[in-house]
Parts: structure tokens; sequence; C-alpha cells
């Protein structure tokens, strides 16, 4: 016989189980039905239903012979990953510090990151757009990765250095008295401990700086520099909006993001496993 309390106990379990496969049903819909509705033929519209009555790889077609799409895709890959990679060294650096070191002036400085966080994108476009034109680096990708890299430092810097707190000083001290310097501590302990924290940062980074469009619509104005939001954003006219190929377009555009997640996902087990035996 199940006593009460064991049978509540499983019945809170099951119920938490429903409402979490209810609310992941609640966040897919929304993306399987745009993932349907890519494949609608453009003749068809919304009216005939919500799901196509027909299918077509027609829509994806047209934007594969679309050379410009897969610049943009190009240009996006290369904007993001920079970004990327900027604020995981830097952050990195300045993680450790905050982490390892206590100085004035320690508290005001993280504070001070927090409100370049918070800090208005708009007005942080117009002050550096004046600074592009100044150092003739306007219409380039330049300008985009710095500020993505600005904007999401912040966030960086708080990640790792969050991981860097629940990290043993005791690891460091350990290999200090082998005659490891701090530098080589860094690079054999922590950085192969601390694996899954940096690649889980450079994916929401990358993410972060994929979906960016308010700073590429400012700063590029050359087909060629575009990145794929504004790639995105061409399927919406004045009096027109191509729902069909904007779908289309947004998916194909998520799909590097589901690779990183992916590859995300994988590295973050081998990493683990390689930081605890190390």
């Amino acid at each position: 016989m199940i006593k009460p309390s064991k049978y509540n106990k499983q019945l809170r379990h099951q119920l938490l189980n429903i409402l979490v496969i209810v609310i992941t049903i609640g966040w897919l819909l929304p993306i399987v039905w745009m993932f349907l509705n890519s494949f609608r033929n453009p003749t068809q519209t919304f009216y005939y239903g919500i799901l196509p009555e027909k299918y077509t790889i027609i829509n994806y077609i047209k934007l594969f012979k679309d050379k410009s799409i897969l610049v943009a895709f190009r240009n996006s890959i290369i904007v993001s990953g920079s970004s990327a990679l900027i604020d995981i060294i830097l952050a990195l650096l300045a993680g450790y510090g905050f982490s390892r070191f206590q100085f004035k002036g320690k508290h005001q400085l993280k504070f001070l990151l927090l409100i370049i966080r918070l800090y208005p994108g708009m007005i942080l476009a117009i002050t550096i757009f004046q600074l592009a034109g100044l150092l003739n680096i306007y219409d380039s990708l330049i300008p985009i990765v710095f500020l993505n890299a600005l904007i999401n430092l912040p966030f960086a810097v708080w990640m790792l250095q969050s991981t860097l707190d629940a990290l043993p000083v005791d690891l460091e001290e350990a290999a200090w008295i082998d005659g490891i310097s701090r530098l080589q501590g860094i690079f054999k302990i922590i950085l192969p401990t601390i694996t899954p924290s940096i690649v889980a940062t450079f994916a929401f980074i990358f993410l972060l700086s994929w979906n960016e469009y308010l700073f590429a619509v400012t700063f590029i104005r050359s087909p060629e520099k575009q990145l794929v939001t504004l790639k995105i954003a061409e399927n919406i006219g004045q009096y027109h909006i191509d729902f069909i190929g904007l779908m289309a377009t947004g998916m194909l555009a998520t799909l590097p993001l589901m690779i990183i997640f992916i590859w995300m996902q994988k590295y973050i087990v081998s990493g683990l496993a390689e930081g605890a035996v190390k």
C-alpha cells in the first residue's frame, strides 16, 4: 500500500511533468507552425487555412539561388563569432580578477558594467555612428562587432565570474606548490575545468549578436555587407509583406543557431568530464 506522503510526492511529480510538457508544447507550436508554412505554395494565401494544403520547397530553392543570402549568413557568422570571442577573452580576464583579487572600487566597477548593459542601444548607436564616421569605418562590420561585444560583455563577465567563484582556490594553490605559475595554472587547471561555462557563454553571446538588428541597420548600407537580420526584414515592404518568404528566411536563419546549441550540448558533457579528470 502506498503511503499518503509518498502518493502526494508522486502526484506532484506527475503534475510537474505535465506542466513542463504543456509549456514545451506551447513554446514549440509557433515554431512548428512557422516551419510548416515556410513550405506553403506562394500562390496559396493564408485565407485557405492556417496550414498549407500543398507543400513545396520552392521557397527555399529561391533563397539558395539568391547569393546575397549566403553573403549575409557569412557576415552574421563573422560578426557573431568575433563578438563572442572578444567577450570570452575579456570576460575571462575580468572575471578572474573580480573572483581572485580584492581591490578598491571592485563593487563599483562591477556596478558600472551592469550600467553598460542597461544603456539604451539607440543612444549608443548614435554615439558610435559619429565615431565610425570620424574613423572611416562606417559601412563595415567593425563597429557592429565591437558594439555587440560591448553590450554583451557584462553578461559574460558576471557569468564567468560566478563560475570562478564556485571553483575552489585550493586547486590553484596546490598547483602553485608544485611549481606552476599563476598563468600556467589558469591555462592548465582553470580553463579545462570551466570549459562548459565558457562554451555556454560563447553560445549565448553568439545568439544575442546573431539576432541583433538595430546596429546592423544603422551601420550597414552596402548590400554585400548586410547581415541575416536585414535579409529577413527585406520581406517587409511598405505596402506588402511576404509572409511566406519571411517564414522561410526566418527558419533558414535559425539553422546555424540550432547547430551551435547542438554542438554546445555535446561539448558541455565532454568539458565536464575533461575538467573532472584533470
